[in-house]
């Protein structure tokens, strides 16, 4: 799974997200959240449409569907319950990678303070 600032970094041809997405790749699909979608648009600049619809094309999309916002439901009251909140858009994009029993690559780390998630530093 891939979080929105890796996938900004490699639509900005950062060297270091240009060869974790290979490397990835290799493995095996590359997986995105819809949310990754809301937030990549939110700060495309124009001129990037066609370049940026061919990458996100590229990757497989995983909806949010009834399970997924449930389990960020329940993963952003555990936390609150704990004194700690995160955004919506990153409880659900660490509930789709859950769901999926899938790591998450991402640089920010600290965005995801759930235990059961494999978030993988992407920067090499």
């Amino acid at each position: 799974m891939v979080d929105t600032d890796i996938a900004i970094d490699f639509l900005r041809r950062r060297e270091y997200a240009l060869k974790l997405l290979e490397n990835w790749a290799e493995e095996g699909l590359l997986a995105i959240s819809t949310l990754t979608h809301l937030e990549i648009y939110q700060g495309m600049n124009a001129g990037e449409e066609k370049a940026t619809n061919a990458f996100l094309d590229g990757l497989v999309t995983v909806a949010v569907d009834i399970p997924i916002a449930r389990r960020a439901g329940t993963m952003l009251g555990e936390l609150r319950s704990k004194g700690k909140t995160i955004g919506i858009a990153d409880a659900i994009i660490a509930a789709t990678a859950l769901q999926l029993s899938t790591p998450l690559l991402s640089n920010n780390i600290e965005h995801y303070p759930f235990p059961n998630l494999k978030a993988i530093r992407g920067l090499i």
